[in-house]
């Protein structure tokens, strides 16, 4: 039994090491795919800003432009009107990312152990998620809440349920309360080999990867460039309201704060969602390992119940 174990935790950094390679091989292929899921939200975002701080520092003068502004129905209107277009990119990026979220788990299960595929075909993968999306955001829903229900025990919670998403869009037409069965089955017969993968995916796209770029940025002086735009956005924030209730414990919010916070959760969030086809790669090889680990279990059962039953009719 241990020589088992460990060699699932051999498998484990087998399949990291494996990931890393897969990930470059289909970086150029899946970098397109993403482009809009992550630029279309970061973009529209900052457009959303950018026109609302032009809006708020101007608006004594669009009401001074027409008679037709003087109304605050009609300045607001008008100005939802032009932010309209930008929500909907935005809410069409969201929802491109969400589908690439589960749809990379099936590009990978579909190419592992072959050679590059020039033209991979992320509508058909895309496609087969649509078919599943009511379970998918069910299963989203629910992960979420867990996750926030159980905020002090969340990262076990989440260990048990990484392969959720896996499940969802690898097995058929099964539901999310399902999924999340299965993963949990799945995880609680691996879960030192399951955690080991956790922390190696954490560690490197959501700490080390991250601090890497932003060190770099900060070397060649990129971070100050930006902190400093952002920070101009950031004035137009009341942030009064706030530092009223933070002053009990001597604390105050400043621009240059959420500008800081801003810059690097931009930076984060852009490694990260670059990465995800990685961390996909990573659970589903890891999800495949844990499969065909159940299909031999399954396969010994039932032939054990096949010997049984043969040896019973010979005594008989």
């Amino acid at each position: 039994m241990p020589r088992k174990k460990s060699n699932k935790i051999l498998a484990v950094f087998n399949i990291f090491f494996s990931s890393i390679k897969s990930y470059f091989l289909y970086l150029d292929q899946c970098a397109k795919y993403l482009a809009f899921p992550v630029f279309g939200q970061i973009v529209s975002i900052i457009i959303i800003f950018w026109l609302t701080y032009l809006f708020k520092t101007n608006i004594d003068n669009i009401r001074a432009f027409n008679s037709f502004f003087e109304n605050d129905t009609n300045l607001y209107s008008c100005f939802f009107i032009i932010l309209a277009p930008f929500f909907i990119i935005l809410m069409k990026a969201i929802y491109n990312y969400i589908l690439a979220f589960a749809s990379l788990n099936i590009l990978f299960y579909t190419t592992s152990g072959k050679s590059k595929v020039k033209n991979i075909d992320f509508k058909a993968n895309d496609n087969v998620i649509k078919r599943k999306f009511p379970n998918y955001i069910l299963l989203m829903l629910i992960v979420s809440l867990l996750l926030l229900i159980l905020l002090l025990v969340s990262p076990i919670v989440w260990l048990f349920l990484c392969l959720t998403f896996q499940v969802l869009a690898l097995e058929g037409d099964i539901s999310a309360p399902k999924a999340i069965s299965r993963s949990f089955e799945m995880v609680k017969a691996n879960i030192i080999p399951t955690l080991i993968m956790l922390v190696l995916c954490i560690v490197s796209t959501y700490i080390f990867l991250p601090n890497l770029f932003l060190w770099a940025f900060d070397k060649i002086s990129v971070s100050t460039f930006l902190i400093d735009k952002f920070e101009t956005f950031c004035n137009i924030i009341e942030l009064d309201y706030f530092n009223s209730y933070l002053s009990v414990i001597d604390t105050q919010i400043k621009p240059l704060d959420i500008a800081i916070g801003t810059y690097q959760g931009l930076i984060t969030f852009i490694i990260t969602s670059f990465t995800l086809p990685f961390r996909c790669c990573c659970f589903t090889e890891l999800y495949k390992l844990y499969d065909s680990e159940k299909i031999k279990e399954n396969s010994k059962q039932s032939d054990e119940i096949i010997k049984r039953a043969t040896g019973k009719k010979r005594k008989n």
